[in-house]
C-alpha cells in the first residue's frame, strides 16, 4: 500500500513539473509578438505626420495687390501656390487696352506682392515692371537665388534664410545689417538688386 501510494505520488508530481514546463515553454514567442507590434504602430505614425506637413504649407494664404488694367483691381487673397495670371482671372481678367506682354503671367505670387498691368503705351511702367520682376525678393529667396548677389556666399545665403526663419519677413534692406556677417559693404553692393517685400 505505502509503495503505491508513494507511485501515485510521484506521477503526479511529475504531471505538475510536465505542466509547468509545457506552459514555461509556451509563454517566450506571445511576448516575443507583443513586444514587436508597438515599434510597426509608431513606424506608421510618424509616416503619416510626415506626409501631413507639406499638405498644410500649400493651403497657405498671401494677399496680393493688383493694380492697372484689369477690370476689378484691388486687394485678393489667394494661395501662396498661385500665378500672376491667377490673380488677372481672379480680378476680372485684363481690359481691351492692357498690354500682356509686358506682364510675366507664370511669376508665383507671394505676400504683399504688387501686380501692375500696364495699358499699351505705357513703356516706362512696363519697364519698371520688368525691372522689379528681376530683383532677388529677399522675404521669399531660396538660398540659390541669394547667392546670386555680389558677395554672398552660401554661409551668408544660409544666415539669411536662418535670421528670416526665426525673426520673421525683413521690413526694410536695412534690417540684413541685423544679419551675422553682413556689413555696410555687402548691404551697399547688393542693396539695388533687392526687393521688399
Amino acid at each position: 500500500m505505502l509503495l503505491e501510494k508513494i507511485k501515485s505520488q510521484i506521477i503526479l508530481i511529475g504531471l505538475v513539473l510536465i505542466i509547468i514546463l509545457v506552459l514555461f515553454f509556451k509563454r517566450p514567442p506571445n511576448q516575443a509578438q507583443i513586444s514587436f507590434d508597438p515599434p510597426a504602430k509608431d513606424n506608421f505614425t510618424v509616416v503619416t505626420d510626415q506626409e501631413e506637413e507639406p499638405k498644410r504649407m500649400d493651403n497657405e494664404k498671401v494677399v496680393i495687390d493688383i493694380k492697372g488694367e484689369v477690370k476689378n483691381p484691388g486687394v485678393y487673397e489667394i494661395t501662396s501656390q498661385a500665378r500672376v495670371n491667377d490673380v488677372i482671372l481672379i480680378a476680372g481678367g485684363m481690359t481691351d487696352q492692357a498690354d500682356e506682354h509686358q506682364v510675366n503671367l507664370a511669376e508665383i505670387v507671394y505676400d504683399e506682392m504688387v501686380i501692375f498691368i500696364p495699358a499699351i503705351g505705357e513703356i516706362e511702367q512696363g519697364v519698371i515692371a520688368q525691372e522689379m520682376s528681376k530683383k532677388i525678393h529677399v522675404n521669399r529667396a531660396t538660398a540659390a537665388e541669394l547667392e546670386t548677389l555680389s558677395g554672398i556666399g552660401p554661409s551668408k545665403a544660409e544666415a539669411i534664410i536662418n535670421y528670416r526663419d526665426e525673426h520673421g519677413h525683413f521690413q526694410s534692406v536695412e534690417d540684413l545689417l541685423n544679419v551675422p556677417g553682413i556689413g555696410q559693404k555687402t548691404l551697399d553692393n547688393i542693396v539695388d538688386d533687392l526687393q521688399i517685400p
